[in-house]
Protein backbone atom coordinates (compact mmCIF):
# COMPACT_ATOMS: atom_id res chain seq x y z
CA UNK A 1 0.00 0.00 0.00
CA UNK A 2 1.22 3.54 -0.85
CA UNK A 3 0.52 6.27 1.17
CA UNK A 4 -1.61 9.16 0.85
CA UNK A 5 -0.65 11.73 -1.81
CA UNK A 6 -2.86 14.04 -0.08
CA UNK A 7 -0.61 15.35 2.89
CA UNK A 8 -3.26 16.54 5.06
CA UNK A 9 -5.31 13.11 4.85
CA UNK A 10 -2.27 11.14 5.29
CA UNK A 11 -1.33 13.27 8.96
CA UNK A 12 -4.92 12.47 9.94
CA UNK A 13 -4.91 9.21 8.93
CA UNK A 14 -1.44 8.77 11.20
CA UNK A 15 -2.74 10.41 14.26
CA UNK A 16 -6.06 8.14 14.29
CA UNK A 17 -3.80 5.49 13.30
CA UNK A 18 -1.49 6.05 16.31
CA UNK A 19 -4.67 6.44 18.35
CA UNK A 20 -6.14 3.07 17.03
CA UNK A 21 -2.88 1.54 18.60
CA UNK A 22 -3.01 3.57 21.90
CA UNK A 23 -6.73 2.36 22.69
CA UNK A 24 -5.67 -1.73 21.48
CA UNK A 25 -3.07 -1.50 23.92
CA UNK A 26 -5.39 -0.17 26.57
CA UNK A 27 -7.90 -3.04 25.73
CA UNK A 28 -5.83 -5.94 25.89
CA UNK A 29 -4.29 -4.45 29.19
CA UNK A 30 -7.25 -2.60 31.00
CA UNK A 31 -9.19 -4.88 33.25
CA UNK A 32 -12.05 -2.59 34.58
CA UNK A 33 -15.65 -2.42 33.99
CA UNK A 34 -17.68 0.49 34.27
CA UNK A 35 -20.32 -1.24 36.06
CA UNK A 36 -17.95 -1.99 38.65
CA UNK A 37 -16.18 1.56 38.71
CA UNK A 38 -19.59 2.91 39.17
CA UNK A 39 -19.93 1.17 42.35
CA UNK A 40 -16.75 0.93 44.30
CA UNK A 41 -14.59 3.47 41.94
CA UNK A 42 -10.80 2.08 41.66
CA UNK A 43 -10.50 0.84 44.59
CA UNK A 44 -12.65 -2.24 42.69
CA UNK A 45 -10.77 -5.52 42.46
CA UNK A 46 -10.34 -5.15 38.52
CA UNK A 47 -9.59 -1.68 38.10
CA UNK A 48 -6.25 -2.18 37.12
CA UNK A 49 -3.73 -3.03 33.94
CA UNK A 50 -2.14 -6.02 33.82
CA UNK A 51 -0.81 -8.37 30.93
CA UNK A 52 -3.70 -11.69 31.50
CA UNK A 53 -5.31 -11.40 28.57
CA UNK A 54 -7.65 -14.51 29.88
CA UNK A 55 -8.70 -13.87 33.70
CA UNK A 56 -12.22 -13.08 32.61
CA UNK A 57 -14.25 -15.31 34.53
CA UNK A 58 -17.87 -15.86 35.65
CA UNK A 59 -20.60 -18.81 35.74
CA UNK A 60 -24.74 -18.62 35.85
CA UNK A 61 -26.44 -20.09 38.81
CA UNK A 62 -28.74 -22.52 38.53
CA UNK A 63 -31.71 -19.71 38.21
CA UNK A 64 -29.73 -17.83 35.36
CA UNK A 65 -28.02 -15.28 37.58
CA UNK A 66 -24.64 -13.97 36.03
CA UNK A 67 -21.65 -13.77 38.40
CA UNK A 68 -18.68 -12.70 37.58
CA UNK A 69 -15.74 -13.40 39.50
CA UNK A 70 -13.43 -11.11 37.80
CA UNK A 71 -13.31 -8.81 34.44
CA UNK A 72 -10.97 -7.94 31.22
CA UNK A 73 -11.76 -5.65 28.52
CA UNK A 74 -10.26 -7.69 25.53
CA UNK A 75 -13.87 -8.08 23.93
CA UNK A 76 -14.36 -4.59 22.91
CA UNK A 77 -11.77 -5.05 20.20
CA UNK A 78 -15.12 -7.04 18.31
CA UNK A 79 -16.61 -3.37 18.74
CA UNK A 80 -18.39 -2.30 16.00
CA UNK A 81 -17.31 2.05 16.51
CA UNK A 82 -13.54 0.70 17.11
CA UNK A 83 -14.09 -0.83 13.49
CA UNK A 84 -15.24 2.09 11.89
CA UNK A 85 -12.37 3.93 13.72
CA UNK A 86 -9.71 1.19 12.01
CA UNK A 87 -11.13 1.88 8.39
CA UNK A 88 -11.45 5.58 8.84
CA UNK A 89 -7.37 5.91 9.39
CA UNK A 90 -6.87 3.24 6.94
CA UNK A 91 -8.51 4.84 4.46
CA UNK A 92 -7.16 8.34 4.72
CA UNK A 93 -3.77 7.17 5.64
CA UNK A 94 -3.44 5.50 2.41
CA UNK A 95 -5.78 6.88 0.04
CA UNK A 96 -8.14 3.71 0.01
CA UNK A 97 -11.29 4.48 -1.85
CA UNK A 98 -13.30 1.84 -0.57
CA UNK A 99 -12.22 1.88 3.26
CA UNK A 100 -13.61 5.86 3.10
CA UNK A 101 -16.43 4.44 1.66
CA UNK A 102 -16.88 2.05 4.49
CA UNK A 103 -16.10 4.37 7.08
CA UNK A 104 -18.98 6.95 5.55
CA UNK A 105 -21.46 4.49 5.52
CA UNK A 106 -21.15 3.03 9.09
CA UNK A 107 -20.22 6.62 10.76
CA UNK A 108 -23.83 6.38 12.11
CA UNK A 109 -22.74 3.44 14.12
CA UNK A 110 -20.68 5.98 16.20
CA UNK A 111 -23.05 8.91 16.08
CA UNK A 112 -25.92 6.49 18.09
CA UNK A 113 -23.14 5.08 20.52
CA UNK A 114 -22.23 8.50 21.45
CA UNK A 115 -25.51 9.53 21.47
CA UNK A 116 -26.31 6.51 23.61
CA UNK A 117 -23.83 7.07 26.26
CA UNK A 118 -24.51 10.64 27.60
CA UNK A 119 -24.39 10.01 31.52
CA UNK A 120 -22.68 13.01 32.32
CA UNK A 121 -21.16 10.66 35.40
CA UNK A 122 -19.33 8.28 33.70
CA UNK A 123 -17.59 10.42 31.51
CA UNK A 124 -15.02 11.21 34.11
CA UNK A 125 -14.06 7.16 33.90
CA UNK A 126 -11.04 6.23 32.28
CA UNK A 127 -12.72 3.54 29.90
CA UNK A 128 -15.87 5.42 29.49
CA UNK A 129 -12.77 8.41 28.38
CA UNK A 130 -11.53 5.85 25.73
CA UNK A 131 -15.05 4.88 24.60
CA UNK A 132 -15.08 8.23 24.11
CA UNK A 133 -12.27 8.37 21.82
CA UNK A 134 -13.36 5.80 19.71
CA UNK A 135 -16.66 7.33 18.59
CA UNK A 136 -15.56 10.72 18.55
CA UNK A 137 -12.44 9.33 16.44
CA UNK A 138 -15.35 7.91 13.54
CA UNK A 139 -17.40 10.69 14.02
CA UNK A 140 -14.71 13.22 13.01
CA UNK A 141 -13.18 10.96 10.07
CA UNK A 142 -16.54 10.42 8.96
CA UNK A 143 -17.57 14.12 9.06
CA UNK A 144 -14.50 14.89 7.13
CA UNK A 145 -14.75 11.56 4.16
CA UNK A 146 -18.72 13.44 3.94
CA UNK A 147 -17.49 16.91 3.70
CA UNK A 148 -15.13 16.07 0.80
CA UNK A 149 -16.42 13.28 -0.87
CA UNK A 150 -19.55 11.40 -2.13
CA UNK A 151 -21.29 8.31 -0.37
CA UNK A 152 -21.24 5.13 -3.25
CA UNK A 153 -24.01 2.89 -2.38
CA UNK A 154 -22.83 0.00 -3.48
CA UNK A 155 -19.98 0.82 -1.01
CA UNK A 156 -22.44 1.16 1.96
CA UNK A 157 -24.11 -2.14 1.13
CA UNK A 158 -21.00 -3.40 1.42
CA UNK A 159 -20.32 -2.22 4.47
CA UNK A 160 -23.98 -2.53 6.17
CA UNK A 161 -23.50 -6.33 5.53
CA UNK A 162 -20.55 -6.50 7.02
CA UNK A 163 -21.31 -4.87 10.37
CA UNK A 164 -23.58 -7.32 10.03
CA UNK A 165 -21.17 -10.15 10.09
CA UNK A 166 -19.47 -8.32 13.02
CA UNK A 167 -22.75 -8.52 15.10
CA UNK A 168 -23.22 -12.32 14.45
CA UNK A 169 -19.55 -13.44 15.30
CA UNK A 170 -19.79 -11.21 18.62
CA UNK A 171 -22.44 -13.15 19.44
CA UNK A 172 -20.95 -16.90 18.50
CA UNK A 173 -17.75 -16.00 20.24
CA UNK A 174 -19.26 -14.54 23.15
CA UNK A 175 -22.32 -17.01 23.77
CA UNK A 176 -21.62 -20.01 25.76
CA UNK A 177 -21.42 -23.51 22.94
CA UNK A 178 -24.39 -24.43 22.57
CA UNK A 179 -25.68 -20.94 21.42
CA UNK A 180 -28.41 -21.26 19.97
CA UNK A 181 -29.81 -22.51 24.03
CA UNK A 182 -27.89 -20.27 25.25
CA UNK A 183 -29.47 -16.93 23.55
CA UNK A 184 -28.70 -13.88 25.66
CA UNK A 185 -26.55 -14.85 27.83
CA UNK A 186 -22.99 -13.89 26.19
CA UNK A 187 -20.69 -12.97 29.04
CA UNK A 188 -21.00 -9.01 28.14
CA UNK A 189 -23.60 -7.70 25.84
CA UNK A 190 -22.73 -7.27 21.97
CA UNK A 191 -21.11 -3.56 21.76
CA UNK A 192 -21.86 -2.75 25.21
CA UNK A 193 -24.22 -0.38 23.85
CA UNK A 194 -27.09 -2.30 22.43
CA UNK A 195 -28.06 -4.94 24.30
CA UNK A 196 -30.88 -6.47 22.04
CA UNK A 197 -31.31 -9.83 22.81
CA UNK A 198 -29.94 -12.13 20.28
CA UNK A 199 -33.90 -13.87 19.92
CA UNK A 200 -33.69 -14.48 15.87
CA UNK A 201 -30.51 -15.88 15.64
CA UNK A 202 -29.27 -12.59 13.99
CA UNK A 203 -32.06 -12.03 11.91
CA UNK A 204 -33.36 -9.22 14.52
CA UNK A 205 -29.97 -7.37 12.97
CA UNK A 206 -32.16 -7.00 9.59
CA UNK A 207 -34.17 -3.70 11.01
CA UNK A 208 -30.28 -2.21 12.18
CA UNK A 209 -29.49 -3.16 8.25
CA UNK A 210 -32.44 -1.36 7.06
CA UNK A 211 -32.00 1.83 8.70
CA UNK A 212 -28.51 2.37 7.96
CA UNK A 213 -29.01 1.43 4.20
CA UNK A 214 -32.03 4.03 3.99
CA UNK A 215 -30.02 6.70 5.66
CA UNK A 216 -26.76 6.06 3.65
CA UNK A 217 -29.29 5.73 0.29
CA UNK A 218 -30.87 8.99 1.28
CA UNK A 219 -27.05 10.40 1.72
CA UNK A 220 -26.24 9.09 -1.53
CA UNK A 221 -28.75 10.77 -2.98
CA UNK A 222 -29.06 14.10 -1.75
CA UNK A 223 -25.39 14.65 -1.27
CA UNK A 224 -24.26 14.95 -4.84
CA UNK A 225 -26.71 17.80 -5.13
CA UNK A 226 -25.76 19.99 -2.52
CA UNK A 227 -23.12 22.49 -3.62
CA UNK A 228 -22.20 23.54 0.03
CA UNK A 229 -19.64 21.36 1.78
CA UNK A 230 -20.86 22.10 5.29
CA UNK A 231 -24.29 21.15 4.33
CA UNK A 232 -23.02 17.70 2.85
CA UNK A 233 -21.62 17.22 6.14
CA UNK A 234 -24.26 18.00 7.94
CA UNK A 235 -27.30 16.20 6.19
CA UNK A 236 -25.85 12.63 7.12
CA UNK A 237 -25.69 13.65 10.64
CA UNK A 238 -29.07 14.81 10.93
CA UNK A 239 -30.24 11.60 9.19
CA UNK A 240 -28.41 10.00 11.70
CA UNK A 241 -29.57 11.78 14.68
CA UNK A 242 -32.84 10.74 13.74
CA UNK A 243 -31.88 7.39 13.01
CA UNK A 244 -31.00 7.62 16.72
CA UNK A 245 -34.03 8.86 18.16
CA UNK A 246 -36.00 6.11 16.03
CA UNK A 247 -34.05 3.84 17.74
CA UNK A 248 -34.77 4.87 21.31
CA UNK A 249 -38.12 5.32 20.33
CA UNK A 250 -38.59 1.47 19.00
CA UNK A 251 -36.93 0.34 22.32
CA UNK A 252 -33.82 -1.01 20.19
CA UNK A 253 -31.06 0.86 21.95
CA UNK A 254 -30.99 -0.64 26.06
CA UNK A 255 -27.34 0.48 27.61
CA UNK A 256 -27.06 -2.68 29.82
CA UNK A 257 -26.71 -2.01 33.92
CA UNK A 258 -25.20 -5.09 34.87
CA UNK A 259 -24.13 -5.55 38.57
CA UNK A 260 -20.85 -7.72 38.86
CA UNK A 261 -20.47 -7.89 42.49
CA UNK A 262 -17.16 -8.39 42.42
CA UNK A 263 -16.24 -5.12 45.27
CA UNK A 264 -14.68 -6.27 48.29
Amino acid sequence: MRLNENLFERRLGLFFMVLWFVVMFFYITWDGWLYEWRDCGYEGPNQHFDLDMSDMDYEYTADGVKIYHSTNNLHNLIYLCYFVFFFGWLGLLFDIEWAKQWTMATTGISVVAALSTLRLSDHVYILQIVYDAVHLSGIVMGCYLFWKYNLKIRRAVHAVLFTWAVYLSSHLIFTPWPYWENQGKAYFSINQINDLPFFIFGLEYLLVVALLLGIDVAASLINPRLGNRFLKMAVPLGLYLSLCIILIALGLIIVPEIHINTCP
